[in-house]
């Protein structure tokens, strides 16, 4: 008697479980497609000049384009562990200084595959350190993409040499290394428009996992649910019948 109790509990907490993963997952495409529906709203409205950027609330400027105008800090950051087409790279990520009110965005330039061996990263892409990006002013157009905070294991930095290789996007430290004379706008990039110079490939994506894959996850959760209930009700007809 013990035993079947036990079993029927498992089995109700395992389709109490795989139900309750299944909502998630229609809920996460709930969200995917509100995030591409603002989106296309926003990439709707006319490009405007954007001269600060804390005085606003930041979540109105998401996915919004701009222009800015200001300089380059030379200092760049790659974020390892970005996939494009099945080859490992990197996304190119620059600070850029407002020049009306001396806020710091940070730019992603765009994705560049991994040269050579892991090990000679700093050696195979020096020549980010030397493109000369910072030594003018100038009128940069792109989209705010808001990042949300990552979770990484391990260190954040790999090392202190520049390119600077960095696990993911971490505001704060981020801000240490530019200094306090930089005030580092936290929580958003700035993609890099198509039509800038000092940019690499810009095959944006906006959502990195589609509705549709939500959606034949929680099909598969839903379906696991089903299957146990099935099998419940086989167990019980054959022990009725038995």
């Amino acid at each position: 008697m013990k035993l079947k109790l036990l079993s029927i509990i498992i089995f109700i907490s395992c389709i109490s479980l795989f139900l309750s993963l299944g909502f998630w997952q229609l809920d996460r495409a709930k969200e995917k497609d509100n995030i591409v529906n603002l989106y296309k709203n926003r990439q709707q409205a006319k490009i405007e000049k954007l001269t600060t950027i804390s005085d606003n609330n930041i979540s109105n400027l998401h996915y919004r384009n701009f222009v800015i105008k200001g300089s380059y800090i030379n200092k760049v950051f790659l974020v390892d562990n970005k996939i494009k087409n099945k080859k490992p790279g990197f996304n190119v990520i620059s600070p850029f200084k407002l020049m009306s009110t001396s806020e710091v965005i940070l730019v992603d330039r765009g994705w560049i595959e991994l040269r050579g061996e892991r090990q000679d990263i700093v050696k195979n892409f020096n020549y980010l350190n030397t493109e000369g990006i910072e030594k003018n002013v100038q009128e940069i157009n792109g989209y705010i993409y808001p990042r949300v905070k990552s979770y990484t294991i391990g260190d954040i930095f790999i090392d202190d040499k520049w390119p600077r290789l960095i696990q993911a996007i971490n505001f704060d430290e981020i801000s240490k290394v530019l200094g306090s004379q930089n005030f580092l706008i936290n929580g958003v990039t700035f993609r890099l428009g198509q039509s800038n110079s000092f940019g690499f490939n810009r095959e944006w994506k906006i959502v990195h996992m589609s509705s549709s894959k939500h959606l034949g996850y929680a099909f598969q959760w839903f379906s696991m649910a089903a299957a146990l209930v099935i099998l419940i009700l086989i167990y019980f007809v054959r022990k009725k019948n038995g």
